[in-house]
């Protein structure tokens, strides 16, 4: 019992920087002792990485916003182990949640940045020490400047505060020891609202990283594999499966500043899809949207709309979809074959996310694009079914 009163008295007279380094370099060795007989262990990581890049101006009027800035990232991961069957098909993805800050440049039109995005880093290269791998995030983002006609009238880039931030990166990692993993990579950052309020033409940020990620547990040696069946149950009988996915979106654009109103975007869309592999399907689809500022855009430009058919604009696409458990993400590739307003082209491209919360039923996300330049973001309900064919004959 003195002993321990001892012990405790000079804890007590520790600093608290000292507590804290003494409780990270005990951690790994206590948690290994504790797990090593156990077939999984923690799989978190706690990465930060640093930033230097640059705004790119897609526009002209984004010129006067040219800088080189650094930014800054606090990231916790965890390394997926099998525990679902997408994890293998994708080769043991990490997935993760970031905090994201920047200062832009530090412009006072402009403002800075913060963002809070889930991401997931999908390995293509991996070997015992290194790991080459794309990285997908997306999340929200907050702006402190916006477009203001009488107070900012010069940040053209953004028109609100709260927009979508979306990072594309590819990164190698490399393993130091058993807790640290050393991360380099090259990066695109976006900040955009979807034209949810104009003006939009959004924030771009080419950019270099070099961050140090740290395991407080050790990693388990014992994970193998696990065995996933070729086929679904009794699906060896069936040679075919076509998918349908029909679905309705609405999306919104507030244009007060520039025709002083708010419209609404209605959409309603069909995909088919043959599914080619675990991770894939491949098809088309077709679609019709109609958007009210397409009437507005038409009489400043004098000319007539008879009737509300006018505005619809149908489209044909071809169709991808990449699949993550019930989560998925879709792209759309079409041409327009109708629709008096012609502004944007004749082609568009749509990027959807898809969670598929029943059997039949998936809610969405989607965001319509003409080459590069946001459209509008819809949200909306589908229902999906299958239709089987080709039975096999079993001599």
């Amino acid at each position: 019992m003195p002993e321990f009163i001892a012990v405790r008295n000079v804890i007590r007279k520790m600093p608290a920087e000292w507590l804290l380094c003494s409780f990270l370099f005990i951690l790994p060795i206590h948690s290994h002792a504790q797990y090593e007989h156990k077939l999984f262990t923690s799989s978190l990581l706690i990465e930060v990485k640093g930033y230097y890049g640059f705004l790119y101006a897609q526009h002209l009027e984004l010129e006067r916003f040219n800088a080189h800035f650094p930014a800054f990232e606090l990231s916790l991961e965890q390394q997926t182990y099998g525990k679902h069957p997408w994890e293998i098909a994708y080769n043991y993805p990490i997935i993760g949640l970031s905090f994201f800050y920047s200062g832009l440049g530090y412009d006072p039109s402009l403002g800075q940045a913060f963002a809070l995005m889930p991401y997931v880093n999908f390995p293509l290269y991996k070997d015992r020490i290194f790991t080459f791998g794309f990285r997908f995030a997306l999340g929200a983002g907050y702006l402190t400047k916006r477009f203001d006609r009488l107070t900012n009238y010069k940040d053209i880039a953004i028109g609100s505060h709260i927009n979508a931030a979306i990072n594309l990166m590819f990164e190698g990692r490399f393993r130091l020891g058993e807790y640290l993993t050393l991360t380099m990579a090259i990066c695109f950052q976006h900040f955009s609202n979807g034209s949810l309020k104009t003006p939009n033409y959004g924030v771009n940020a080419p950019m270099v990283s070099a961050g140090i990620a740290y395991r407080p547990v050790m990693e388990n040696k014992d994970l193998v594999t696990r065995f996933i069946a070729p086929t679904k149950p009794f699906s060896a009988i069936i040679r075919h499966t076509i998918e349908f996915e029909i679905g309705f979106a609405i999306g919104y654009k507030n244009m007060q500043s520039e025709f002083g109103h708010n419209y609404f975007i209605y959409h309603a869309f069909e995909n088919t899809f043959f599914q080619v592999s675990r991770k894939s399907k491949v098809g088309f689809g077709f679609d019709a949207s109609y958007d009210e500022s397409h009437k507005k855009i038409l009489e400043m430009a004098n000319v007539q709309v008879m009737n509300d058919l006018q505005i619809i604009k149908p489209g044909i696409n071809a169709a991808y979809e990449l699949m993550l458990s019930r989560l998925c993400f879709i792209a759309n590739f079409g041409m327009y074959l109708g629709g008096k307003e012609k502004s944007n082209g004749p082609f568009y491209e749509k990027f959807c996310f898809q969670y598929q919360f029943s059997k039949d039923f998936f809610a969405q996300v989607m965001l319509k694009v003409h080459w590069g330049r946001a459209d509008y973001i819809g949200w909306g309900l589908g229902y999906h079914f299958s239709v089987k064919y080709g039975k096999k004959t079993i001599k």
